[in-house]
């Protein structure tokens, strides 16, 4: 549902008179805008309900002004949250039709679908040596270790073989307690 689709039923609520009958049946047509109708007219009816059954007082002006300047900050409220729903549901399917990896180096390439699937390999909760005994392995390196702490140190993370040892390296130092480099043919961790 977009802005002025809720804007425009706002307005025919307001003043029917300034649509014509087909204008009502195509907004009344779109389930969404029925809904919130619907919605509105509830509480309008349970709003006269309620003042029914209340003793008659005469309300002084400024209750009524302040009555009516609330009903305007809920309703204000109600179309501001139905529109941050509408983009939200549209965010959510944009992102779902464009999903892609992204590894925030400029080499990084997004596997494609042709890609055979033992190019991807996730490291859940592994140590550090396990991940890089596997990557230097794969690119033909050699590993050293300058911290025999930096061995334990677990971490979650995704490795595209088709990128680089470059990348992985770059992915790797992103971790706050993870420092390797790369040399030649030597993957160097402290």
């Amino acid at each position: 549902m977009k802005e002025d689709k809720m804007e425009r039923l706002l307005r025919a609520m307001e003043n029917p008179s300034d649509f014509t009958d087909e204008e009502l049946e195509q907004l009344m047509d779109d389930e969404e805008l029925r809904d919130c109708y619907n919605l509105a007219v509830k509480a309008e009816q349970g709003f006269k309900m309620r003042k029914k059954a209340l003793p008659r007082q005469e309300k002084p002006l400024i209750w009524k002004v302040a009555a009516v300047f609330i009903g305007l900050i809920m309703l204000s409220g109600i179309t501001i949250a139905a529109i941050q729903y509408v983009k939200f549901l549209d965010d959510k399917k944009t992102t779902v039709q464009t999903t892609t990896v992204a590894s925030g180096t400029p080499d990084a390439q997004a596997p494609s679908q042709q890609e055979p699937a033992d190019t991807l390999r996730t490291f859940e909760n592994e140590e550090l040596e396990d991940i890089l005994a596997e990557v230097a392995d794969y690119y033909h390196l050699r590993t050293q270790y300058r911290d025999d702490q930096s061995r334990h140190i677990r971490l979650y993370i995704k490795w595209n073989k088709l990128q680089s040892a470059e990348v992985m390296v770059d992915r790797l130092n992103g971790f706050e307690k993870v420092n390797v480099t790369l040399e030649n043919d030597l993957l160097t961790a402290e």
